[in-house]
């Protein structure tokens, strides 16, 4: 006679279980809203893919003269494995035409005169790259008065100068821990495992160290060093999504069977460049709106942590 009542209480248990979690979900999609919406919306706007449009145009331009930058030093510092990572990650995060850019960069990167002219092509391209991302940070953030075009190239010379310096650093650290702990190992597929994991150990930090250095330097106002440095993290992780999502769309796009043979690459590059431009737009939104912080790790219980708090201040 009992078991009819306990089916329905636990029926009913349920049932309140299912709603409660349905309220909790509510609420966190209407808290998730309240925080990124204002900066999504900010990617609606026409200045927002004005920006994104040269920054990606100008991006591709400063590609080829960073790697051969990159692989230049790599030769006057004779460090062979250093050289081999960065193919490595040339790899694995450029979405197409790796194959043919490795290539090239091994014949571009034979001869002085080029490597000097790549230098003055980086000088140019990265003060295109800067200008509009200053123009759309100065929004963002309510600066109404942007750097001259000279402080401007000061400052993306700069910043790129800085970026190399922890590209190139983050290569040579991972060139080691592979010699180091990856080569070592008799079995391939443990090894490739092992190689992915050294690259992204190395590589994410890097990518999020120089968006730090983006969302902090070209804004030309103060801005607070710790409030963008939460933003540039989960911006850098939305980066490796990114990768991964548009690797995954890419062969549903075929850009090939649009534009020929000749001009598929250079516009998988440009939609490629394109799309981190506007991710790029919306951490840097998020930065000035200061609504994104690090989580706080506590080792304390709950409990614990409520006795460490003063009586009178127990809610």
């Amino acid at each position: 006679m009992s078991t009819a009542p306990s089916a329905r209480a636990q029926t009913e248990d349920r049932k309140r279980d299912w709603k409660e979690q349905g309220r909790r979900a509510a609420k966190l999609i209407r808290e998730t809203g309240t925080l990124i919406g204002p900066s999504a919306k900010f990617l609606t706007t026409v200045e927002a893919h004005t920006y994104a449009y040269s920054v990606a145009a100008n991006a591709i331009l400063a590609l080829v003269p960073f790697l051969v930058l990159l692989i230049t030093v790599a030769h006057l510092s004779r460090s062979w494995p250093a050289e081999q990572m960065i193919y490595q990650l040339l790899a694995e995060y450029l979405p197409a035409g790796a194959l043919e850019l490795k290539a090239d960069l091994f014949r571009l990167t034979a001869h002085r005169g080029v490597q000097v002219f790549s230098l003055i092509m980086l000088a140019i391209s990265s003060s295109g790259v800067f200008l509009p991302f200053e123009v759309a940070m100065n929004t963002v953030w309510g600066f109404h008065k942007n750097r001259s075009y000279m402080r401007n190239q000061l400052m993306s010379l700069a910043l790129v100068a800085c970026c190399a310096a922890l590209a190139y650093a983050g290569v040579v650290f991972a060139a080691a821990a592979k010699a180091a702990l990856v080569n070592p190992i008799p079995f391939v597929w443990l090894q490739a495992v092992l190689n992915f994991l050294v690259m992204k150990i190395f590589a994410v930090p890097m990518t999020i160290i120089s968006f730090w250095l983006i969302f902090w330097w070209v804004p030309n106002g103060k801005v607070p060093a710790m409030q963008v440095f939460a933003p540039a993290f989960y911006t850098g992780l939305l980066a490796e999504v990114f990768k991964i999502v548009f690797s995954l769309l890419l062969p549903l796009l075929d850009f090939r069977k649009a534009y020929g043979g000749v001009f598929w690459l250079p516009v998988t590059l440009l939609v490629w460049t394109y799309a981190g431009a506007m991710l790029l737009m919306f951490g840097a939104s998020l930065s000035a709106r200061g609504v994104i912080s690090m989580p706080r790790l506590s080792f304390l219980s709950r409990e614990e942590a409520t006795a460490e708090v003063p009586s009178d201040r127990v809610p």
